[in-house]
């Protein structure tokens, strides 16, 4: 099975070398991917990057704490997703970067730290000026790349900076005096941003929200704001900086889609097929509905890879599962759990009705026709068929159960369906 498309899709390499913030793949503390705009950042080719550990190019200021908070990261406990570090160049110089780290799983199971940072080096210096002269303000105000805001303690928008336009579409004047709260495409992520600087004291940091842009798209933000107060110590209005992540946030998702699915099939991965079964399982037993479980495994499959081809032998994958999608409902959990074999697991569903969907599923396999070099291939499927039991405290058990039972319509000639009753 493939790894991560950073090693074996063009396209999406391309993809991601050619976005503005650096991007870093770490594999047990070590860079096994760097996209050109980082190594640009810090003064390295790719080549001079890949295989040292990332924590070189932390500032030692900062890496005590991304240490810590990367090994807590990797044992599954909550740690925040951005920080503020600074990294060392190759000149030995610093640069302050905002770096966002995410972790997810390949389809084997292994977990991979991928981090997007970008250079904030100019904003920083150009927030400090703000704070200094007000002359200064305009000239940075105009040419910040982000949203810089300002509302009054009623939410109304007071100032705004030019690019909200860049970002959502309408101009300066247009949202000066309109409700910020009119922008968020949910009131949720309203009332979470309000909520983070009430529990900040007065000051929120990395609030993530949705906004509605003027073409009715929704445009992702990470949003820093603080209160700002009088000398009575009265709150005067907000001010903050909004950043467009939805770059950020696409790329996140195709993670997160290639981690939880099948590059051929497009089904679940087998390892989250297995996480999802084991969610419908702990429901299931919780509230004492049925469930089913069924393996199913083309018979002979290796004669069509001879007779025709690897690629003959994925199409005929492809038709499987879509035959499989024709059948079952979207509540179902199908899964590719290596070669040609699948999982189903159906919630909500008793013996009798799992074994009805399994001689649909069978039957229409067998009806499969896939035309290849003037010849005509045809599939067959063996299916094992159990009920989830009382006597069932994991996934493993209900899954040993099925496939003995899809062994047993192997030995009994194949292209059958065959239910165990009682566990074993």
């Amino acid at each position: 099975m493939e790894k991560f498309s950073w090693q074996s899709d063009h396209g999406y390499r391309i993809l991601i070398d050619h976005l503005q913030d650096g991007i870093v793949v770490v594999e047990e503390g070590v860079l096994v991917y760097v996209n050109q705009r980082m190594a640009s950042m810090i003064g390295y080719s790719t080549a001079e990057l890949i295989g040292r550990p990332f924590i070189q190019f932390i500032a030692p200021g900062d890496a005590p704490l991304m240490q810590e908070r990367y090994l807590a990261r990797l044992a599954g406990e909550p740690v925040p997703d951005q920080y503020d570090i600074h990294l060392v160049t190759a000149q030995g110089s610093l640069i302050f970067c905002t770096l966002n780290i995410g972790t997810c799983q390949d389809p084997n199971g292994k977990t991979v730290t991928i981090g997007s940072a970008r250079d904030v080096t100019r904003q920083k210096a150009a927030l400090a000026e703000l704070e200094a002269s007000k002359e200064e303000l305009k000239k940075i105000f105009d040419r910040l790349p982000d949203v810089f805001y300002r509302t009054n303690m009623q939410g109304i928008i007071t100032m705004i900076s030019p690019s909200c336009f860049d970002i959502l579409g309408y101009r300066q004047e247009v949202m000066q005096g309109t409700p910020m709260a009119s922008y968020y495409v949910t009131p949720d992520d309203r009332q979470k941003a309000v909520q983070a600087i009430t529990d900040g004291g007065g000051r929120a940091t990395q609030v993530e929200a949705g906004l509605r842009h003027k073409d009715g798209s929704t445009v992702w933000i990470s949003t820093n704001a603080i209160v700002r107060y009088g000398a009575d110590g009265q709150p005067l209005f907000i001010e903050g900086v909004a950043r467009d992540i939805s770059e950020q946030k696409r790329l996140q998702d195709q993670l997160t889609l290639l981690s939880r699915t099948d590059d051929l099939t497009g089904e679940f991965s087998r390892s989250y097929f297995m996480n999802k079964s084991e969610e419908v399982i702990k429901i299931m037993k919780r509230y004492q509905r049925p469930a089913t479980m069924m393996m199913l495994d083309l018979d002979h499959f290796k004669n069509i890879n001879d007779n025709f081809g690897h690629h003959a032998g994925d199409i005929a994958l492809i038709a499987f599962t879509r035959a499989c999608r024709q059948e079952i409902r979207d509540s179902d959990v199908l899964g590719r759990l290596g070669g040609e074999e699948f999982g189903l697991m159906l919630p909500e569903t008793t013996l009798e009705n799992a074994q009805q969907l399994a001689e649909r599923i069978r039957k229409a396999t067998a009806d499969i026709r896939i035309p290849q070099d003037g010849q005509t291939i045809t599939i067959t499927v063996s299916i094992g068929v159990v009920e989830l039991s009382a006597d069932d405290q994991s996934l493993t058990s209900i899954l040993r159960r099925a496939d003995r039972a899809m062994y047993q319509a192997k030995q009994n000639g194949r292209n059958q369906v065959v239910t165990l009753i009682e566990p074993v």
